[in-house]
Parts: structure tokens; C-alpha cells; sequence
């Protein structure tokens, strides 16, 4: 029963995802492709992975958790606006810079715990 519903589920997420993938394709001639919105969907999508990874499996709340995000994204502009990088150097600094300025809040917080480690973050 177990492998069934996995299985379930699995077809249920790749029948969702080739829908979301082929919406550009098959909304396109009425002007509804919307790539901006599937990218927002998609950039929302991580940032709700990483909270559930943070609060929902380790228990750690964190109100500073789009900080990071922030940090990331602010990082990628800037390499665009300055380097004039392409999109996968940009994320790849972006990622390295978010990382380095989480490993200097984290070392900070993760001495702490419970509503000290919330306040902290």
C-alpha cells in the first residue's frame, strides 16, 4: 500500500510538472505565457524548500531565513551590474557569498537555542 501511494504521488508530480513546463508553450497564443510568473513560482518554490528543511525537520525557527535569500539575490544582481556575468556564474557567486554570510550568522547563532536562536536569526 505504501509503494502504491509513492507511486501515486510520483505520477501526480511529473503530470504537475509537465503541465507548469508546457504552460509557455500552450498559453502562448492567447498572451498568457507568463515566464516572469513561473519564475517567481519557481523562486518561491526553493525558498519554501529551505524553510521546511530548517523549521520542519530540525525545529529551528528562523525569522531571518529570507536574509539569506536576500543576501543571494542581491549578490547576483550586483556580479550582472558590475562583472557582467552570465546567469550561472551569477548564481554560483550568489550561492558562495549567501553560504559565507551564513556561516558567520550561524556561527553567531547556533550557540543558542529556543526563542535566543528565533531572536537571533
Amino acid at each position: 500500500m505504501n509503494t502504491l501511494m509513492s507511486r501515486k504521488d510520483l505520477f501526480l508530480f511529473l503530470g504537475f510538472t509537465v503541465v507548469v513546463l508546457a504552460m509557455p508553450i500552450w498559453l502562448a497564443p492567447f498572451g498568457a505565457g507568463y515566464p516572469d510568473l513561473l519564475q517567481r513560482f519557481m523562486i518561491f518554490g526553493i525558498f519554501a524548500v529551505g524553510f521546511n528543511i530548517l523549521f520542519g525537520l530540525t525545529g529551528y525557527l528562523s525569522f531571518g531565513h529570507a536574509a539569506f535569500f536576500g543576501v543571494g539575490s542581491y549578490a547576483a544582481v550586483w556580479s550582472f551590474k558590475l562583472f557582467t556575468l552570465d546567469a550561472i556564474p551569477a548564481m554560483i557567486l550568489a550561492v558562495v557569498i549567501s553560504g559565507l554570510f551564513a556561516l558567520v550568522i550561524g556561527y553567531l547563532c547556533l550557540r543558542r537555542s529556543g526563542i535566543y536562536f528565533s531572536i537571533l536569526t
